[in-house]
């Protein structure tokens, strides 16, 4: 196995030669390119996928061990090589020395694949039998649609189907897919084939058929405010206030019948989200909860010169604002935050040999902490030329954090950095010093831009120091980066008020809910939270007689919810405070207060 690896090898150095003197030839040494071309070579004339895979790990080990973290290209070439082969290793009944040929024929759709295929969280061998089907009825096209075949690929791997309420839809057939959006591709806003595939699998995700998308495009070719759409559907009252069928399902549930008979929130979202998919715009249906009733809503990509970033408000009531969104990862079929979707904007900007490299040492940071979990280091590596030689690189967190920190200043926009990141801190590998420098790191490339995901990367870090009031002056810190997004502003007030009434200080724990309360109770549901906290605060100060007050001055406070339907909006914040006011004051016997308050509470309900 290694004898084959050498012998090719070998006679890669054989042939460059930088000395004319035949007397003297000096050969230089084979760069991490021409390795792993050597080793794929191999690969598609023998089939060999042991051999393949041991030389891609060890050549990946020797660029993780020895390479600089600024040498991005070795990084990207020993990642790109061991991904390949350890994904065409699960490739089921897949020719691996066949596909092992087309790929290296089409290297862009190999590199597009290679760096967007999770091996943890899908199986290859769906991957690739598809994109082996694929490649026998499109052929060398895929090629020119790379990023949209890899796309492709890793959606449509497993049938995709998904259930809105009551209706179910399924998705078109993969390569009927894959024609649509080649055929069209004029037509899309963004067009296919510069599209990061991170983004397209936003698109090609559709659930709506042929007939329906190319009503679609049609219609909304070019609208870059999609989520508007969302309101084009009229709300279908009778089924709400009576639970009569719905007139779109019993028309048959389809994009134009939506347009044409309504439907509830899950059908407007739904409309909107396929439509934007079907005109070229990644979006994704959201779904958050407020107490007991769900709701969707719209998110959806737009650009602004030459930035882009991710839409979440259309078809979002004021009632869901403070409630994180819930989306279907379209490749793994997992639920996600929808700050992740978000930080995906990030990649728009960037350069695709930037994101391989951020994948690339990502990967290599990952291995680190592989091997320092195994307790071993990389003393059975050699130096990748006697000039790299000198001393291994450590496995440490320091280590890890080198590359990383490499990794995101390339491009921010890959979420599973910052999770590693996230994952030293929770494992107690970060001192304070680096918690506060990556904290910095964080709020410098993503704070702005991205705060739904900085603060959920930076509260593990937060919540892992020991010490309270270390970890209150960083929530603080914390604190002070949201001064324009009320709903985080109040979530790091309710994690001090949590902190503090663990460690048994309820006078501080108050103030921390308190301050939600009259700062913050319009920003989201967790006023709820800090009113019920903040009563037993006053309680346990034997203040009981002031609870009536609290609830009167923060029912006053919040703004009456309109223009929505009663169900949700009985979800405001609004009408539940209204609720636990009627029975304090009910508990306080003040009746006539209490009937007065619950008859406005009714009004909104019966709208």
């Amino acid at each position: 196995m290694i004898r084959r690896t050498l012998f090719t090898l070998v006679a890669i150095m054989a042939s460059v030669v930088v000395a004319a003197d035949p007397e003297t030839v000096e050969v230089a040494p084979p760069t991490v390119a021409q390795r792993v071309d050597a080793l794929l070579e191999r690969l598609q004339t023998d089939g060999d996928l042991d051999a393949a895979q041991a030389a891609a790990d060890h050549l990946f080990d020797q660029v993780t061990a020895y390479a600089k973290p600024t040498d991005a290209k070795a990084f990207t070439e020993a990642a790109f090589g061991r991904r390949l082969v350890r994904q065409l290793g699960e490739a089921g009944e897949v020719d691996p020395a066949e596909m092992t040929r087309f790929l290296r024929a089409n290297p862009k759709l190999a590199r597009a694949l290679a760096f967007l295929v999770q091996e943890q969280e899908e199986e290859p061998a769906e991957v690739y039998a598809l994109l082996d089907r694929l490649r026998r009825e499109r052929g060398d096209r895929l090629g020119r649609y790379a990023n949209l075949a890899a796309a492709i690929a890793v959606v449509h791997d497993k049938p995709l189907k998904r259930r809105i309420n009551e209706n179910s839809v399924e998705a078109p057939d993969p390569v009927a897919v894959f024609d649509y959006f080649v055929k069209n591709e004029k037509k899309m806003l963004f067009g296919v084939r510069n599209v990061p595939p991170e983004l397209l699998v936003y698109v090609v995700d559709t659930t709506a058929s042929l007939d329906e998308m190319n009503w679609a495009l049609n219609k909304y070719a070019g609208d870059r405010k999609v989520g508007e759409r969302f309101f084009d559907i009229d709300y279908d009252y009778n089924h709400f206030r009576t639970g009569a069928p719905k007139r779109v399902t019993e028309a048959g549930f389809n994009l134009p019948n939506i347009r044409r008979h309504g439907g509830v929130c899950a059908d407007q979202a739904y409309f909107a989200v396929s439509v934007g998919k079907s005109i070229g715009v990644p979006t994704a249906y959201t779904r958050g909860r407020s107490a007991e009733v769900g709701h969707a809503w719209v998110a959806f990509f737009q650009s602004r010169r030459d930035k882009g970033l991710w839409n979440f408000d259309s078809g979002r009531y004021d009632v869901y604002q403070g409630v994180r969104g819930i989306i279907e990862d379209p490749q793994t079929r997992q639920a996600i935050a929808d700050g992740y979707v978000g930080l995906l904007a990030e990649l728009i900007g960037a350069e695709t040999a930037e994101r391989h490299a951020t994948i690339a040492r990502t990967d290599a940071a990952a291995r680190l902490a592989e091997l320092r979990k195994a307790r071993r280091g990389f003393d059975h590596v050699e130096p990748l030329t006697p000039a790299s030689g000198g001393p291994p690189r450590g496995t440490d967190a320091g280590a890890q954090l080198t590359l990383l920190q490499g990794a995101l200043e390339d491009c921010p926009g890959y979420a599973p950095a910052w999770l590693q990141v996230a994952q030293l801190a929770s494992m107690g590998q970060l001192d304070l010093n680096d918690k506060r420098k990556w904290s910095d790191v964080l709020l410098k490339l993503c704070g702005k831009k991205y705060p739904d995901f900085t603060l959920m990367m930076i509260e593990p870090m937060v919540q892992s120091i020991d010490d309270v009031k270390q970890r209150n002056r960083l929530w603080e810190s914390v604190y002070k980066m949201f001064p324009h997004r009320h709903d985080l502003a109040a979530h790091v007030r309710m994690a001090q008020g949590k902190m503090w009434e663990a460690e048994g200080d309820y006078k501080r724990a108050g103030r921390c809910y308190y301050a939600v309360i009259t700062q913050f109770a319009n920003a989201g549901p967790f006023v709820i939270d800090a009113l019920q906290r903040t009563e037993q605060m006053l309680i346990r100060a034997g203040r009981a007689s002031k609870v009536v007050e609290l609830y009167a001055k923060t029912w006053d406070a919040i703004k009456r919810p309109g223009g929505m339907a009663g169900v949700f909006a009985t979800q405001s914040n609004w009408y539940k405070v209204g609720q636990l006011y009627v029975q304090k004051l009910r508990q306080a016997g003040q009746t006539r207060r209490a009937a007065t308050v619950e008859s406005r509470l009714n009004g909104v309900v019966a709208r």
